[in-house]
């Protein structure tokens, strides 16, 4: 039989309500959960819900089930079956189904594997989301321009990633919205869920990389030297990965230059684009007011149709187009800035 539990292995009692809530109409008889001090937690019969349960804690003393088969002056418990409530091996609480004990012992047995396996569903349902959501909470702190650095501490250490160096990274589809911005790839959501369900195999501790979709892409971030898997949003995206920052101030200042880049998806590069892309000049870019951004695009869009992969090949055709002279490293910029600025205005623009 398994062993008592550990301290902090209690069973929530919203949780257990919802259970009980769930097995109950087909169960037709009154249904208690009590945790390992004997206490109904959840309850078919809401007066019961915090009243001690003499035999529930015979249970847990003996490690055996307990039937009940009369009903004692001055003690609430009513006949029927207890037994034990099992999760991850180790005795959780108590199952108690009411009625004549020979008949109901057997279903009662069926029950505490029902009711066993539902707590361990809805909690690591609770686990995931709960995960997901201290993760946006981490994005958006780190996004914001206001941000502290012990805001941005106080977020990592509430997912294990305290201690840097860190990593973060943003992935999104090839394709972008019509408005030019971000879509998730289309796997994220699986993504997501199996990064942050290996997180939660390897506790806290581990440090394991989290991830989550805001704004129209996937973030993953990772702490104590640990690197994100740049396949984690897929092969056919775009994407963005910084790795080794040892100061909270970079850390903060990429994951907020990531969010601007996801606004403008086609400045995030794909695989095949990464060589040569240059961070500086597609964040630049990325936070320039719109007026600008067209202002920029006008001077590329003189070039078309000249694809920008072939741009350093026409070197006399874009002087003649544009006056630049790539030569100098001021215009070359400029260029560079314009191609970008074009790259990521919507298609109906």
């Amino acid at each position: 039989m398994a062993g008592a539990p550990g301290a902090g292995d209690g069973l929530d009692p919203a949780l257990a309500q919802r259970v009980v809530d769930a097995v109950a109409p087909t169960l037709r008889r009154d249904l208690n959960l009590m945790d390992i001090d004997g206490t109904v937690v959840a309850s078919t019969r809401a007066d019961r819900v915090g009243q001690p349960h003499r035999a529930a804690r015979e249970v847990v003393a003996t490690g055996r089930p307990v039937l009940v088969t009369d009903v004692a002056e001055g003690v609430e418990d009513r006949p029927g079956a207890n037994v034990p409530l099992e999760l991850d091996d180790r005795i959780a609480g108590v199952v108690g189904v009411t009625g004549d004990p020979a008949e109901v012992e057997p279903v009662a047995r069926v029950v505490a594997l029902t009711v066993g396996l539902l707590l361990a569903r809805e909690r690591e349902h609770d686990s995931g989301t709960e995960t997901r959501t201290r993760v946006r909470a981490l994005v958006a702190v780190l996004a914001s321009p206001t941000a502290t650095p012990l805001a941005v501490q106080e977020r990592l250490e509430a997912l294990g990633l305290g201690r840097g160096p860190w990593s973060v990274g943003v992935w999104c589809d090839v394709e972008v919205a019509r408005d030019g911005t971000a879509v998730p790839p289309p796997r994220a959501e699986q993504a997501v869920t199996a990064a942050n369900d290996r997180r939660d195999a390897d506790g806290a501790e581990g440090a394991s990389p989290c991830a989550v979709v805001v704004d129209g892409l996937l973030w993953g971030v990772a702490g104590h030297g640990r690197r994100l898997d740049r396949e984690l949003g897929g092969t056919a995206t775009r994407r963005v990965v910084v790795e080794d920052l040892v100061d909270l101030e970079d850390l903060a200042g990429w994951a907020h230059d990531l969010q601007a880049l996801g606004r403008r998806g086609r400045l995030l590069p794909t695989a095949a684009e990464e060589p040569g892309w240059r961070a500086e000049v597609a964040v630049g870019v990325a936070h320039l007011p719109d007026r600008s951004r067209r202002r920029l695009a006008r001077t590329a869009a003189r070039l078309s149709p000249v694809h920008r992969n072939t741009l350093l090949q026409r070197v006399d055709r874009i002087r003649a187009l544009t006056g630049l002279d790539l030569g100098r490293p001021d215009e070359a910029a400029v260029l560079l800035g314009a191609v970008h600025a074009l790259a990521s205005l919507p298609d109906d623009l």
